[in-house]
């Protein structure tokens, strides 16, 4: 594989996806959603975040635990990031990456570009500028977060910059298995549409199967990458491991499944 070469392809559509269309449908959802959180952050400050009817409602969500570890060990603004981070990123991953494949491969358009490179740089091009697009848009919005964390919480800025980095890690790697599925998604469709619909029903489908399976068996299921977010709480460093195993390990079944469907199909 030419790492060269690849990189230019994913730039190129890089460049492709922020002003059109293809970009579009994911970024004007994904800046108005933040638009919405991040005035919500500035105006609420890290006093009423941490203040216990905040705690009472986290703990209501999740669990008493994970409520004072996130709102007063930790940066609360910081925090409420990473939670509304975890929990859309599912929506938008599949908003940024429904035309990763999907259209050109129904076009057959990547005939013009094997005369220059591999389907294997093709398909890795199109991975990273999918992950780069929906990566580099959180990062940009983490960086405004931690400005206001810095303004609004009362913890020492050298914790808040150092949990900043802490929290855009976690969100870069939670993000990479929802491209992944992205990925084998669209090199089965021949439409960014068709993609979408067929990315929101699998997904759903799937939650419906584990929470079957773990009715029926007692056991503990993930058939998605979602099923591992609240190991990524940092509640301890078992559940942390576990949480970044199970993400990576649907990244690798994920890109596997896709390069295998891209790999046969007529394009």
């Amino acid at each position: 594989m030419n790492w060269q070469l690849l990189i230019i392809l994913a730039c190129f559509d890089l460049r492709h996806s922020v002003f059109r269309l293809k970009g579009l449908v994911f970024l004007i959802p994904f800046l108005f959603f933040w638009y919405l959180n991040l005035k919500f952050l500035y105006e609420s400050g890290g006093e009423v975040l941490a203040s216990p009817k905040s705690i009472v409602i986290m703990s209501m969500l999740f669990n008493p635990e994970i409520a004072q570890i996130l709102l007063i060990l930790y940066p609360p603004t910081l925090s409420i990031f990473l939670i509304m981070a975890l929990a859309s990123t599912p929506a938008f991953a599949m908003l940024s990456g429904n035309d990763q494949l999907a259209s050109d491969s129904g076009r057959q358009t990547f005939r013009f570009f094997l005369t220059r490179c591999t389907r294997s740089e093709i398909f890795a091009g199109r991975f990273l500028s999918h992950y780069l697009l929906i990566t580099l848009s959180t990062l940009l919005v983490a960086a405004m977060v931690t400005i206001i964390s810095l303004l609004n919480d009362q913890h020492p800025a050298k914790d808040i910059i150092s949990y900043a980095g802490h929290v855009s890690l976690l969100v870069m790697i939670y993000t990479l298995p929802f491209v992944a599925y992205m990925s084998a998604i669209s090199a089965l469709m021949s439409s960014a549409l068709s993609a979408l619909l067929m990315a929101v029903t699998v997904y759903i489908m799937l939650i419906i199967l584990g929470n079957y399976l773990q009715y029926k068996s007692g056991a503990t299921i993930e058939l998605v990458p979602g099923g591992f977010k609240e190991y990524l709480f940092d509640l301890n460093q078992h559940d942390l491991y576990m949480g970044l195993g199970g993400l990576f390990a649907f990244t690798c079944i994920y890109v596997c499944i896709g390069w295998l469907i891209f790999r046969r199909r007529n394009i």
